[in-house]
């Protein structure tokens, strides 16, 4: 059993959907992951990397269940603002809901060239097997702001991230697409190899 360190219901569906699609490749993986039923503090997450504050997630659940502990930290990056947000996505615009955070970035963006709404959305996860031993696995997916929210799935920022591959916001897909390309997807697709091919 491991410990899955988030509180963030979207977030475990989809890290959920992941492994399962995984399993279907290889029937033979094993991996169980429990959501952890305990609070984090947020002011955990005061890093400049995700890095460490996905692995200093990993270290608190770590200190309460004494079971192997994956975590992650993800942020959205925006090119002309020199990787703003970040490792800070969950803590801009304090004062506005969700909604409102894309909107007042989607209007920002559509008064910009095109080239200047470059942006990727980042994810690290941390998978933690005692204080001494632990390995991290990064993710990354390149985008374009968009100029308004559109969709109505996903969770975060998504409405306003434009992949232009498919020629649509990640809240305009489904789980199982969004969840077969995402930054989330690659992040934890290398855990789930580095489980499957090691002795750990």
């Amino acid at each position: 059993m491991f410990y899955l360190a988030t509180k963030n219901e979207s977030k475990y569906r989809e890290i959920i959907h992941i492994l399962n699609k995984y399993k279907q490749e290889y029937p033979d993986f094993r991996l169980d992951l429990k959501k952890i039923d305990k609070d984090i503090p947020e002011d955990i997450e005061n890093f400049n990397t995700y890095y460490e504050n996905a692995l200093k997630k990993a270290q608190y659940v770590y200190h309460q269940v004494f079971r192997p502990v994956i975590a992650e930290d993800s942020g959205l990056e925006i090119e002309c603002l020199l990787g703003f947000p970040g490792t800070k996505t969950s803590k801009i615009f304090p004062g506005l809901n969700q909604h409102q955070k894309n909107i007042a970035i989607s209007q920002m963006a559509s008064t910009l060239d095109k080239s200047y709404t470059k942006c990727r959305y980042v994810c690290t996860v941390v998978i933690l097997f005692d204080f001494s031993r632990y390995f991290s696995f990064e993710g990354i997916v390149e985008g374009y702001l968009a100029e308004k929210p559109m969709g109505e799935n996903g969770f975060g920022f998504d409405p306003i991230f434009y992949y232009p591959d498919l020629g649509m916001t990640f809240a305009q897909m489904d789980m199982s697409l969004k969840c077969s390309i995402s930054h989330r997807y690659i992040a934890f697709r290398k855990l789930f190899d580095f489980l499957r091919k090691s002795e750990y």
